[in-house]
């Protein structure tokens, strides 16, 4: 695999009792945060119910974030298609992407909140929206002239998008959450995928939870389907974890235990929970954090852990291009502030080539560790280096 890429996916979660006008704010200079760092994607979600999740519009937060970040590409996380015109949703993309200079990554998705898809009435035909929407969007994206189209759930005449978008070929991330079928096109149309955060590495007795694992063969079956190159699908391949870096792994678990309570226990109350499970028998009670910590699994410590997990990650699910740290509402700022800063310092370099000195002079370096133990400078007082006093 080649280096990996970085990012964020804040959906965001932001707690129903605090102030959400000034969450808006903290998301903001959160991207600009993460572009001063080094990330390289930002992504942001689209909810409508539940009481915790409070962007309706990612594109509206997309547009704000792009007028104070210069680098940094911007995704929706994802535009939940069945709830929207898919002619509109491509005039609003294409004219993002002019926005954005063509930072814009295009990101489907076909609703995941079980309170938003019974809102707007979207039950089991969402797959076959979606589907269609995606081939709306590319239609009118790619029309130079008015054109037709008929479709099962959407029917247009003569339509086209005034404003084309400024990429020639827009990047294009598509999410699934209960089956591979999403997968399975990523790989067949050459777009990138995206893993949500609670996908377990492994679960092998629970069929209503499609793990990473199957996210990466549905990419290569895909791929080779389409004619494209297996790897090349691996490397658009984004998963999203839960990610903090403190002082060390135990120090990083009590800082965000309160938080997890909170956030976990929502999203089980919504019935997310089973799809965490690597046992459909399992009981709720067992999703603990420390459960948690060790079979999605999360990426937490200290920076040495974090890298091992990363690393460890790599070669559990057999490659992917780009690891995204899911933003929280766990600890202060100055706190979750931190972690993204000791990523970026102390465990980017390691999946980042051009971030560090090259593997020679690593190697040739007298002391290259980045977290000294109190005895890494003790010296035996009986060695021949430095014999012992007399007296």
């Amino acid at each position: 695999m080649t280096d990996l890429d970085f990012g964020v996916f804040t959906m965001p979660e932001h707690y129903p009792w605090e102030n959400w006008n000034l969450s808006y704010d903290r998301d903001i200079e959160e991207a600009v945060l993460a572009e001063d760092l080094g990330f390289d994607e930002y992504y942001i979600g689209e909810h409508h119910t539940g009481g915790y999740e409070n962007v309706p519009v990612p594109e509206y937060m997309l547009a704000k974030m792009s007028a104070v970040t210069d680098r940094i590409k911007l995704a929706p996380g994802t535009v939940n298609l069945p709830y929207h015109d898919p002619f509109l949703v491509a005039e609003r993309l294409a004219f993002l992407d002019q926005l954005t200079d063509g930072r814009l990554m295009y990101g489907y998705g076909g609703g995941g909140l079980p309170s938003d898809l019974e809102m707007f009435g979207v039950g089991e035909e969402k797959r076959e929206m979606m589907d269609e929407a995606i081939d709306i969007i590319q239609t009118y994206t790619e029309a130079e002239e008015p054109t037709s189209y008929d479709g099962e759930f959407w029917q247009y005449e003569d339509r086209i998008i005034q404003v084309p978008p400024y990429q020639e070929k827009p990047d294009e991330v598509i999410a699934g959450l209960t089956t591979l079928n999403s997968y399975e096109q990523a790989g067949r149309e050459g777009m990138y995928s995206l893993s949500v955060y609670f996908t377990p590495l492994e679960a092998p007795d629970n069929p209503a939870a499609p793990d990473l694992g199957d996210h990466g063969d549905a990419l290569e079956r895909g791929a080779k389907a389409g004619g494209r190159d297996p790897q090349e699908a691996r490397e658009n391949w984004r998963i999203v974890r839960e990610v903090y870096v403190s002082d060390s792994k135990e120090q990083a678990l009590e800082d965000i235990r309160s938080g997890v309570e909170k956030s976990y226990g929502y999203l089980i109350d919504l019935g997310l929970g089973a799809l965490m499970k690597r046992d459909e028998t399992q009981p709720d009670e067992d999703l603990t954090l420390e459960w948690m910590a060790e079979n999605i699994p999360w990426i937490i410590g200290s920076p040495e852990d974090c890298i091992r997990q990363i690393k460890a990650l790599q070669e559990e699910t057999g490659g992917f291009g780009g690891l995204i740290i899911n933003s929280r509402d766990w600890v202060t700022t100055e706190q979750w502030e931190r972690s993204l800063e000791l990523f970026a310092r102390e465990v980017m370099p390691a999946f980042k080539s051009n971030l560090g000195p090259r593997d020679w002079s690593k190697e040739n370096v007298g002391y290259a560790s980045p977290s000294p133990t109190e005895d890494t400078f003790a010296i035996e007082p009986d060695s021949p280096e430095t014999p012992a006093d007399d007296d």
